[in-house]
């Protein structure tokens, strides 16, 4: 689900709060001068690429982190190791 048509600015944190239910979005992914953030819930929503360096290290620094956190959990779940798979691996 993505959150409104505008592109909002980000906080100095680096976040936004989720229109739909008040929770704090997280930055992903950056393309073309904008960023998408996702908050708990998975709602989606798409904001504009600070100009201010401070903001644009916040959002590094969160996409970094996501980044790290799914490396861990392949790690974790061997999901990058063939041993262990079965025949119904996708």
């Amino acid at each position: 689900m993505e959150i409104g048509g505008e592109l909002r600015d980000v906080k100095a944190d680096g976040t936004l709060e989720c229109e739909a239910c008040g929770m704090p979005m997280f930055p992903f992914a950056r393309a073309r001068g904008e960023i998408r953030l996702e908050c708990a819930n998975h709602h989606a929503a798409l904001a504009r690429e600070p100009r201010d360096r401070a903001k644009a290290r916040m959002v590094d620094n969160w996409i970094a982190k996501r980044g790290a956190q799914l490396q861990v959990q392949h790690e974790r779940w061997g999901t990058d190791d063939v041993k262990g798979r079965d025949e119904r691996d996708i």
